[in-house]
């Protein structure tokens, strides 16, 4: 487990941070087949459902081991191949169309706590090197590994890295006025979550980069997809498509944070009522009689499920100095998951599983029920914290934050010009 490792060759440090490309766009009356549903939602079983329904998917291009049935002896090579064939099948069918031109997006989300809108554009890859784009997560190597191959092999992306940026008043008054003047490209999505597209028009791409182009970028979501950028670049220096690459960047006072469950496996392997007690041992645990009950209402709370039965858990206190080590995430990993469990967040693949809040409490006993594991529902933490944790070059463990609604995959193309995209200019 690492943090994204610092390039060392890409553009010059007067690379723009943030710069239109010449992207591809989803066909308004492709966008319902090939735009797909958030990853971390859905389940192996149910993204194997959907990719079996709809071949035009563009989850179809971005599979993981656990998306098939023999996950367990995948190898990437397969993956890869699998992913190229996809994404040939939707070229073949013309289900994109080239914008014609260097260009900036936008991308809006309007739900129920409201709208943001992001700029979508490509940074440069030396950027998290040299601190104009900041981290706070560790990433999984292999997973890392997976999607540099992905890069490389398949030759296209379609996935921008999300970004947070403390927006000074010139974005929003840019903003504002293209998406009042300026009709959308596309519209997709429900009643629950809206999302728009638009194309930036050329007199106003000049003044929206010039708004985000003094300010630090702080990643929201997609940090094993920087990493990836990172690790490409290091191999292959000299190509230009790979010093840049694709993200969408918010105002941080948009964005909407849920916490990422925690379903950890004992690897003692006690009955539950043995486990019960080590935990018991290690932190305050108090029984309750409904998930409602269990639910965190601040921090330094979290919710505990074992053996069909809810609890509360108060967290131990933080052990050290700085702001990643004061996070609930932090505090349960450093506290509960290794020493009382031995399940190693950070060394040991598939100790520790995931799950989204907003996939429930009720998702998450019947996760536990099934592998026999103990759930954690956490506390979520604020734009801020992450901000703070970013500046002050501390990262914390795996999916430890989770931005919801995010940006859909299926409706952005960008071409690197190799594997499946070797015919095409890359973007």
């Amino acid at each position: 487990m690492t943090g994204i490792p610092p390039a060392d060759v890409g553009p010059e440090p007067s690379d723009p941070l943030v710069a239109p490309f010449a992207g591809w766009l989803v066909r308004p009356e492709w966008a319902e087949r090939v735009i797909s549903r958030a990853y971390d939602n859905l389940s192996p079983q149910q993204r194997r459902t959907l990719v079996a329904a709809n071949p035009y998917s563009y989850m179809s291009v971005t599979r993981s081991s656990e998306d098939l049935l023999d996950g367990a002896n995948v190898s990437h090579d397969r993956l890869i191949a699998e992913g190229a064939a996809a994404l040939a099948r939707l070229l073949d069918a013309d289900a994109f169309t080239p914008t014609g031109r260097p260009a900036l997006y936008l991308y809006r989300l309007t739900h129920e706590q409201g709208v943001q809108t992001g700029v979508v554009c490509t940074v440069p890859v030396r950027g998290f090197a040299d601190g104009r784009i900041r981290i706070h997560e560790k990433v999984h190597d292999d997973r890392a590994d997976l999607l540099t191959a992905h890069l490389t092999g398949v030759g296209a992306t379609s996935s921008p890295v999300a970004m947070a940026v403390r927006a000074p008043r010139a974005l929003y008054r840019e903003l504002h006025e293209i998406t009042t003047t300026v009709p959308a490209y596309l519209e997709f999505g429900s009643s629950a979550v809206r999302h728009q597209i638009w194309t930036v028009p050329e007199n106003h791409t000049d003044s929206l980069t010039a708004a985000l182009s003094q300010n630090v970028l702080y990643v929201t979501d997609g940090h094993h997809r920087s990493a990836a950028a990172v690790r490409a670049l290091d191999a292959e220096p000299g190509d230009p498509a790979l010093a840049r690459t694709m993200a969408v960047v918010f105002p941080d006072d948009q964005l909407h944070i849920q916490a990422f469950h925690r379903l950890a496996v004992d690897q003692h392997e006690r009955s539950a009522q043995d486990c019960l007690a080590a935990l018991t041992g290690a932190a305050k645990v108090t029984s309750v009689s409904s998930s409602m009950q269990a639910h965190p209402l601040k921090r330094g709370l979290a919710g505990l499920y074992l053996g069909g039965s809810w609890h509360q858990m108060e967290l131990p206190p933080a052990v050290g100095n700085g702001a990643v080590n004061g996070l609930d995430v932090e505090r349960l990993r450093r506290s509960i998951l290794n020493p009382v469990l031995g399940a190693d967040e950070l060394g040991q693949p598939g100790a520790v599983q995931y799950l989204p809040a907003s996939l429930g409490f009720d998702e998450l006993a019947h996760r536990c029920d099934a592998e026999n594991r103990v759930g954690f529902a956490l506390f979520p933490l604020t734009v801020r914290e992450l901000m703070s944790v970013a500046d002050e070059g501390g990262l914390m463990p795996p999916k430890s934050s989770f931005f919801a609604p995010k940006p859909r995959s299926g409706a952005f193309l960008r071409v690197l010009g190799r594997g499946t995209t070797a015919h095409l200019p890359a973007s």
